[in-house]
């Protein structure tokens, strides 16, 4: 078993969680680079070289969750620091500009609880799921640590500022989905 600090990181194939990923690694960190596509996962970490390992995860699928688990535990017994990162702003496209229809086809009156479900069921129900699952495996480093990505859009206190720029926008889908 490695002295490396082991590092899971969810969606960092891009965006934050491959910026985090980057970072880490530069810092002598061992990254699990998780990511739904295995293939993108693998470019990833490829990208950063060596200190960076692809994991397949997909956030929504238990069966993904337990086996990338059992491949941390096998591999390297435990987890030092689970970076929930991984999350949509919607789970329906659209052809036309997002900011323009989002405000008004995600508010409470018009939303489609389809879309509430599929963005909760990644961003709050998914990141639940991975951080029970690798809880064990943290519980075995002697410093864990669990850091949970939201956004700024999730903020009750911005929101609750009628001058705040998204304020208009807070809505049950990603705005609160990002709150819990």
């Amino acid at each position: 078993m490695t002295l490396d600090r082991i590092a899971l990181i969810t969606g960092a194939n891009q965006g934050v969680g491959f910026q985090v990923a980057k970072e880490l690694v530069a810092n002598g960190v061992t990254v699990l680079l998780g990511s739904r596509d295995a293939a993108k996962g693998a470019a990833a970490a490829q990208e950063i070289g060596e200190g960076a390992l692809p994991i397949q995860i997909d956030i929504t699928d238990s069966a993904s969750i337990h086996a990338a688990q059992a491949r941390i535990e096998r591999e390297f017994g435990r987890l030092d620091l689970l970076v929930n990162n991984a999350g949509i702003s919607r789970a329906a496209r659209s052809d036309g500009d997002f900011l323009e229809g989002y405000a008004a086809a995600n508010k409470a009156s018009t939303a489609s609880l389809d879309e509430i479900r599929a963005v909760w069921e990644t961003n709050v129900f998914g990141t639940l799921a991975v951080y029970q699952a690798m809880l064990p495996l943290l519980r075995k480093s002697s410093d864990a640590r669990i850091v949970n990505v939201s956004s700024g859009v999730g903020s009750l206190t911005a929101n609750a500022d009628p001058s705040y720029p998204y304020h208009s926008m807070y809505g049950p889908v990603y705005p609160a989905s990002k709150t819990a």
